[in-house]
Parts: C-alpha cells; sequence; structure tokens
C-alpha cells in the first residue's frame, strides 16, 4: 500500500502488509475465509452449493452475507447455542428478529412470512420526487416501442439528458427488481439497454415505472406457500424483440411449490432464427439455474425430500428438439453449448413440459402486457 502521510524519506517506496486491512479489494475475501476457518473448526457444515450458507449438526443454519449473521432454528434454544459459539471467537452484537436484511424487509402475519421493500421503494419515490414522475397502472405500455433512434444526438441533446440521473434511478429500480418485484423485470431490462446513451423518451418511461412502482408498493411476496418441495421453472421467449439488432429477449421464473425464489429477464447472446431456436437458448438459461437451485436443495445438509422437477415451456418445437438427438438442415448452425439443455433431459434431471401460452408464468419476462393480464400474474405471485 501507499505510505501513509508523514514519511518524508525514501517517497518512492510502498508498505508491505502482514495482514489485510479494511479498503483492499481483497479485505472481503480474507475476511470470508477466517470466518470459514472458525465456523470449520465449530462443526459447521458449508453448503456445497453455496458458498455462504451452514448447518449445524441438524440444528440451526447460519446464513452469511459480509459481517451479518442470520440463524434459523426452530426453537430458541437452538439460536442461542448458535449465538454462544460465535460469541467464542467473534464480539457480536445480537438482534432481536430478523425484520430487515440488506434492503428487504420481513412480515410475519397469522403465521405467514412475507417478504417486500416498502420502505425503500418509499426511499426512491421521495428522492425523485423532483421530478413529479405520474402514477401509472402498468410498468410499461403494451405496443411501446422502444430504440436506439430515440437517444439524442447533437451535442446539447446529449448534455442535456447527463444532467438526469438516469443510471441511479436504473440503479435503484433494478435493485427492486431482481429482490422482490418479478412484475418490473422486464422493464428495468428493456431500459437498462439505453443507459450508455439515453432518450427522454427513455427517461420518461422511466418515470412512469417509478409512478407504477410507487402505486403498487405494498406488493408483497409470501415465502409460506411451499408444503410439497415440487421445483417448478416456467421459460419464455419473444422472438427478434430488439428492434436496433433483432436479437431476441429470453425469461423465466422459477418456484418452490407456489413461491417464487429466482426470476430472469435478459437479452440472448446470439440472434437467432426462429422462435424454436429462440426458446431453445431461453430453455438453456433456465435450465442453469434450475439445476443449480435444485443442487442446493438436494445438499445431504438440508435433509430435504425435493420431489418433482419441472421445467415449462410453451412451444413445441423447441421442446420436440430438445428431446432429439438429431439435426436438419434447419437446426444444425445452432451453438454447442446449447445442447447442454438436450443432455440434462437425456438424463431425466428434470422433466421437460409443454404449457399453454396463457398459462406461462414467464410471458411477463419478455413482453409487455395489457392490465388483464399483468393483474393475472400479481394475483398469483403476490400477496395484494
Amino acid at each position: 500500500m501507499s505510505q501513509p502521510e508523514g514519511f518524508v524519506v525514501e517517497e518512492d517506496k510502498v508498505c508491505r502488509l502482514k495482514r489485510a486491512i479494511y479498503g483492499l479489494h481483497e479485505s472481503g475475501r480474507q475476511w470470508f475465509l477466517e470466518m470459514d476457518n472458525v465456523l470449520k473448526e465449530l462443526n459447521f457444515l458449508k453448503l456445497e452449493w453455496c458458498n455462504c450458507v451452514y448447518m449445524y449438526k441438524n440444528k440451526f443454519m447460519l446464513l452469511l452475507y459480509v459481517d451479518d449473521i442470520i440463524l434459523f432454528a426452530k426453537n430458541r434454544k437452538d439460536l442461542e447455542l448458535g449465538t454462544d459459539l460465535l460469541k467464542r471467537h467473534f464480539e457480536l452484537k445480537v438482534l432481536s428478529k430478523t425484520k430487515k436484511l440488506l434492503g428487504k424487509e420481513f412480515m410475519e402475519v397469522d403465521g405467514k412470512l412475507f417478504i417486500h421493500q416498502n420502505s425503500y421503494i418509499d426511499k426512491v419515490c421521495k428522492l425523485y420526487s423532483k421530478f413529479k414522475f405520474p402514477i401509472s397502472s402498468l410498468p410499461i405500455p403494451k405496443g411501446q416501442v422502444m430504440s436506439k433512434l430515440d437517444s439524442p444526438y447533437t451535442k446539447q441533446e446529449v448534455e442535456e439528458m447527463s444532467n438526469l440521473p438516469y443510471r441511479n434511478l436504473l440503479g435503484s429500480l433494478a435493485f427492486v427488481a431482481g429482490r422482490t418485484r418479478p412484475d418490473i423485470m422486464y422493464a428495468v431490462n428493456l431500459l437498462s439497454q439505453f443507459q450508455s446513451n439515453p432518450g427522454i423518451k427513455h427517461w420518461q418511461s422511466f418515470l412512469k415505472l417509478l409512478g407504477y412502482l410507487q402505486s403498487t408498493r405494498n406488493y408483497k411476496l409470501d415465502l409460506s406457500k411451499v408444503n410439497n418441495l415440487n421445483l417448478k421453472c416456467y421459460s419464455d421467449s419473444d422472438f427478434a424483440a430488439n428492434r436496433d439488432d433483432r436479437v431476441s429477449i429470453g425469461g423465466y421464473i422459477l418456484l418452490l411449490d407456489e413461491t417464487p425464489i429466482s426470476w430472469r429477464t435478459f437479452k440472448q447472446r446470439c440472434v437467432s432464427l426462429s422462435t424454436m431456436e429462440t426458446e431453445h437458448v431461453t430453455l438453456t438459461e433456465a435450465a442453469k439455474e434450475l439445476i443449480w437451485i435444485k443442487n442446493v436443495l438436494n445438499n445431504e445438509c438440508l435433509n430435504l425430500n425435493l420431489k418433482d422437477c419441472l421445467l415449462y415451456c410453451d412451444n413445441q418445437a423447441a421442446i420436440g428438439f430438445s428431446n432429439s438427438p438429431f439435426e436438419n438442415q434447419g437446426t444444425k448452425h445452432i451453438d454447442v453449448k446449447y445442447h447442454f439443455l438436450r443432455n440434462l433431459v437425456y438424463d431425466k434431471v428434470f422433466e421437460l413440459s409443454y404449457i399453454q401460452s396463457k398459462l406461462n408464468l414467464a410471458d411477463i419476462f419478455t413482453k409487455p402486457m395489457v392490465k388483464e393480464q399483468l393483474m393475472r400474474f400479481c394475483m398469483e405471485i403476490f400477496q395484494i
């Protein structure tokens, strides 16, 4: 590290560190290694597929995020045991039942557990209230086209847009979309594609999205709808959706029974030549997330009995192609990495099944919805 102030001799020399100090790039990793060693000495077992989750003799689970530690147990006695073990090595500040964690809030009502970000949303809305954003009933209107053609071209236009906090608002809404609000994920992903040179139309769409978020800030995800341990993943795509480069949009949502635990909207990394090819690429991305979640839940430490594992798609051609080992003139160009899905289907890691488009929950991650479609999704996913 650079010499601290006060050294006047040999100023071109630097200090050699004998241990990690706060503020270095390596500090976070060094702290994790220290914490990991201590937990292993205390006979904690780390989940094989999840670096920051530990189990202690099937009594309680420990979740680690930097220096924040959350303990989960069935009774207070086990929680006190975990606290006592950690106090042997660390100076702890023991708080009460977890109500807030990393920008998320937890709420118990009638034996059910909900997660939301009401306070964070209110904070963001207050921060941007000076822009007088309109209240909207949709994240993004159906039929609205977004393109780089709406980006500024003149120097004056670019300077005017540079004074608007486009990226700041994008970061705030992306934080909400990825944690508790899957209904705005598509809109956030779409508007993020113009962050390098946003236009006034893109900014106005962001303000409308913020207005929608404020009007629906009381939406909560119910984490209690888990009974049979069935893992379901819905996948969908929109062929050649991007007006600038004709790249398709993909999306998926993964549920444990009826509780959503992972979702994503993404712009594909290749130009697909057909709807079938687009769906196949999206299925591959969904399958990667599905098998990771499956591996986490199947860890011996958790002692869970995971039952069905299903991947849903509304395109019969993509399902048929994924089940077939053969190529033809229309499919032999598809990149080999996407045939990863075929191996998973062949090995029966999960069941690939057809679902009608109107029942596909992933539809909302690939295109704008009319209000009726949006409300149908929200009623199924959220506690409104």
